[in-house]
């Protein structure tokens, strides 16, 4: 753990450096769940419709550097957050303090009450669909806009789940979740490339790099641990709701989104042909567009 710990400040320097020509900006501590202190920031219209930018596993508020100018970021409020256990944000010791839905849920909650925030459009990538599930289960859909269901995944633990997992990742997650600094290193080096169908460039790669090595051991582990089945959550949904997916994702499987959408009331599926898992940074502008759309047609509150 130590040894860890000392890595960690080698790659906040890595992951500052990389990415001080996108996000300069100081976060806004917000306590979550147990006091954790998760690092918030803001981006965009102050006077906009809000939009809450929740990223996945390994991931920090910089996978959205593509959003946080531009058209999107010119007629809408831009919230986002490093996760527990991720980025800025405090990352507690014990590994149940990422298995619990309750503290997910109470994050988020967190956020957009510290934010004031009314009816935020939620949108989650990835592990970011199991956090919107969580706020959900406990706030029910009619304290949020809309949602937006991005490369997601929404239950965990079971074989079903596991098979909307590529096979690619399920041969990682043993060195993913390793308490040994060189093999999580290695399969994090290697899961890397699975995000993306067309090549991220080298300031993406450095900085994505350097922000999934500051997730420790512990809550990698906690994260995983979970069992989930939120296709009860999912069918209680009443907000309008889009689900996008890369048909090249090659971490998520697009049967996921499949489900999502068949599961959710009238919701619109989006699928994006060629792209892989992490489409806010591969496929910005038509995500971009089809995210403004999707939030200028919601009906008004």
């Amino acid at each position: 753990m130590h040894q860890f710990k000392r890595m960690v400040g080698l790659v906040l320097c890595l992951l500052v450096g990389a990415g001080s020509a996108v996000s300069a900006q100081t976060p806004e501590k917000v306590a979550g769940a147990g006091g954790v202190n998760l690092a918030v920031y803001e981006y965009g219209n102050p006077n906009g419709p809000p939009i809450v930018l929740i990223h996945g596993f390994l991931g920090t508020h910089l996978v959205w550097s593509s959003q946080f100018s531009g058209a999107l970021a010119d007629s809408f409020r831009l919230i986002t957050y490093d996760l527990r256990g991720h980025g800025a944000s405090d990352k507690p010791p014990d590994p149940a303090s990422y298995s619990s839905s309750e503290a997910w849920a109470s994050d988020l909650a967190a956020v957009i009450s510290a934010k004031g925030l009314v009816r935020p459009v939620l949108v989650g990538w990835s592990y970011g669909g199991y956090i919107i599930a969580d706020y959900l289960r406990t706030h029910g859909s009619d304290s949020v806009g809309g949602v937006v269901f991005l490369a997601a995944v929404t239950d965990a633990g079971t074989p079903e789940a596991m098979a909307l997992i590529s096979a690619e990742v399920q041969q990682l997650f043993p060195g993913l979740l390793s308490d040994d600094v060189m093999q999580s290193v290695t399969a994090t080096r290697n899961f890397l490339p699975l995000l993306s169908a067309q090549p991220l460039d080298q300031d993406a790669r450095e900085v994505t790099l350097a922000g999934a090595m500051m997730v420790p051991p512990h809550a990698r582990q906690g994260m995983w641990a979970r069992q989930l089945d939120n296709d009860d959550v999912l069918a209680a949904i009443t907000v309008p709701t889009l689900v996008v997916h890369g048909t090249a994702d090659a971490v998520v499987l697009p049967a996921a989104a499949e489900h999502i959408a068949a599961a959710v009331p009238g919701a619109k599926l989006l699928l994006y042909e060629g792209v892989g898992h992490a489409v806010a940074l591969e496929a910005p502008e038509p995500f971009n567009q089809d995210l403004m759309e999707f939030v200028r047609g919601l009906p008004t509150p």
